[in-house]
């Protein structure tokens, strides 16, 4: 007799995005997470090799919100690589039909535009170990074992900005910020919206390959300078300059000045009708 799928496994249950998925599965879903991890929540495992094979009986779609980005190499290839590899093995030899892995534009590198044909080429350790995670998982795709990577850009909570808010949280100090006068158009994207993409993709029909998801409206300093409503000015610099500082001081320089926007036709966020949420939480930012 066949076993009847209905429940969502989610693995790195203390991420944020598995913490706002929580919500939205309700019973339906358990979480995983390693009884070490700073919020250990649901099934507690020492690490994610140790999963009980009980827990993918009845799943039928196994979420995977493991990794981190910083660390050694090592580090990052054990965690982004052979953690989802193994967890993906166990799964699909326990009959899970589906599997959705977040992933990163970090594995395109210093891309200005990411669409379907945009060349893997990470330029970091961080990006490097995600298309290896990537190509590992895929690799396991089969008719009977769908694996779904949704590659994400920088993500932000409404309750810890991370990179967004050092950014904010530096042009409120200086009052002035340096910026292209062309201005530019960088993808991001809330928790709450990336775990809206993933509890729709958890209701689809599984599909194996590799699929986006952004904000609908790209970060650019014009509109978030309107969001704040006067808090914040802008000395637009020419492109001489800026070209300058991005190879004098590339870390920053790509930060400040470079594009790094999805495709509308590829953003899933778009096509599912989703409401952007960008620079309602940068109006709604304390910058103190």
């Amino acid at each position: 007799m066949p076993v009847e799928r209905t429940r969502v496994l989610v693995v790195g249950g203390g991420s944020r995005i598995a913490s706002a998925l929580a919500p939205r599965f309700g019973a339906a879903a358990v979480f995983v997470s390693r009884r070490a991890s700073r919020r250990p929540t649901g099934l507690q495992v020492e690490d994610y090799g140790s999963i009980p094979d009980a827990a993918f009986e009845g799943v039928r779609c196994l979420v995977n919100c493991v990794g981190i980005s910083e660390g050694s190499r090592d580090a990052l290839t054990a965690v982004n690589v052979d953690t989802p590899c193994r967890i993906a093995a166990a799964a699909k030899a326990a009959g899970v039909p589906h599997m959705i892995h977040t992933s990163s534009f970090s594995v395109y590198g210093p891309a200005r535009r990411i669409d379907r044909a945009t060349p893997i080429a990470p330029a970091s350790d961080y990006g490097r170990s995600k298309a290896a995670g990537d190509a590992g998982l895929l690799a396991l795709a089969d008719a009977t074992f769908a694996v779904t990577i949704l590659r994400l850009p920088l993500i932000y909570g409404v309750d810890s900005l991370g990179k967004l808010g050092q950014l904010l949280h530096l042009w409120h100090r200086t009052r002035v910020l340096p910026v292209p006068r062309a201005d530019i158009a960088r993808a991001m994207i809330s928790v709450d919206l990336a775990a809206s993409v993933v509890a729709q993709l958890v209701g689809e029909r599984p599909r194996n390959g590799v699929v986006f998801a952004a904000d609908p409206r790209p970060f650019t300093y014009a509109d978030t300078l309107r969001a704040r409503a006067g808090d914040l000015r802008l000395l637009r610099l020419p492109h001489a300059v800026t070209a300058l500082l991005e190879r004098a001081l590339p870390q920053i320089g790509s930060r400040l000045f470079m594009n790094s926007e999805l495709a509308e036709a590829d953003n899933l966020a778009i096509h599912y009708g989703m409401a952007s949420q960008l620079y309602r939480d940068i109006a709604a930012a304390d910058l103190r």
